[in-house]
């Protein structure tokens, strides 16, 4: 039997069982408020922006690169994604590290200080179902890591320029590629220096630093955000506790461009192929992925539950729209303002 909503407004409709081969009826106009849906605008096409433009980010690309039918899977079907420690773990630590850096005062904050914004910070999702004493292991870990990024000392003539610095960069009319960057430095001389943080247990040797796609992005972004590309760029290792650093002219910003045009081409001809590789096991789409047809027994798994969520929230929010608009109704008619 259903139980009531939260808000007390009766039962909702139970989810259907994922796996039981059944798709819900998608909300209909006749099952909401009239008017519910006028002002919506049409649905545009995935990926593209009102210019035409394929929009990207270094994590769509990347995505692309390794299977493009897990990029169809997750940025235009839009199948939902489950939440990790690991990415948990991520999105704190780079919280933190943004209220750290973001601070404008003579002296860095204190270690208690950087400790009290990975509190504020702290991403819950990804360890919901982990028992107590993992949670805490998790949250002690990224104060260790935290308190021996505090300890190391940053080049005495570097401030801070931006923290989380939003772009959004056009490649001729094909492409427009967005994202933001973790951290930009100035030096005294005037320099850029760029820096991105990684959570990854182990860091990666300065060859493929060198080679990162995303830093090469992330420097070409430097240029339109700020007027010049950075002096260096660099990899921040936070858990290990290393930051590797490579100079401007190691990166090849022309094979970035053209990485990022490929990917556009390929993606507006809805080039999806699927690829196999070691990442399969981990991906959250292999339920539906044709190169493992037949090994689980969810069919739209998560994506049906997450649909009627979606669904039970939308019927929730439209009924105080218009006990909401109502209200305001009677008031102005009250003050003789309805018209």
């Amino acid at each position: 039997m259903s139980s009531p909503d939260a808000d007390g407004r009766g039962p909702s409709p139970p989810a259907p069982a994922a796996g039981d081969g059944t798709m819900p009826r998608l909300l209909a106009v006749e099952d909401a408020p009239p008017g519910t849906f006028g002002e919506l605008e049409p649905t545009a096409p995935p990926l593209t922006d009102a210019q035409g433009r394929i929009r990207l980010s270094f994590s769509r690309i990347d995505t692309y690169r390794t299977c493009p039918r897990k990029f169809r899977f997750r940025y235009v079907d839009r199948l939902p994604t489950r939440p990790s420690p690991h990415l948990s773990f991520g999105t704190s630590i780079h919280g933190a590290l943004e209220a750290f850096h973001d601070r404008k005062l003579p002296e860095p904050p204190s270690e208690e200080q950087l400790l009290g914004f990975l509190y504020d910070a702290w991403d819950t999702r990804g360890f919901e179902d982990l028992p107590r004493e993992e949670q805490v292991a998790h949250y002690r870990h990224a104060q260790q890591v935290l308190r021996r990024y505090h300890a190391r000392q940053r080049p005495a003539d570097r401030t801070t320029a931006a923290t989380e610095a939003w772009f959004e960069v056009p490649f001729a009319y094909e492409a427009v590629v967005v994202g933001s960057i973790d951290r930009v430095d100035v030096d005294a001389d005037g320099d850029l220096h760029v820096v991105d943080y990684k959570t990854n247990r182990r860091a990666r040797p300065r060859s493929e630093v060198a080679s990162s796609l995303q830093l090469a992005l992330y420097a070409l972004a430097c240029r339109h955000l700020f007027g010049a590309l950075p002096r260096t760029v660099a990899l921040d290792f936070v858990v290990p506790g290393l930051e590797v650093a490579v100079r401007l002219e190691e990166l090849d910003l022309d094979a970035a461009r053209e990485a990022v045009l490929a990917a556009a081409a390929a993606i507006r001809e809805e080039r999806f192929e699927t690829v196999p590789n070691r990442l399969c096991d981990w991906c959250d789409h292999r339920a539906v992925c044709p190169a493992w047809e037949g090994e689980g027994d969810e069919v739209f798994g998560t994506a049906v539950v997450a649909a009627e969520q979606l669904r039970r929230r939308l019927r929730r929010e439209v009924q105080e729209l218009r006990e909401l608009e109502a209200g305001i109704a009677r008031l102005a008619t009250e003050r003789g303002l309805a018209t």
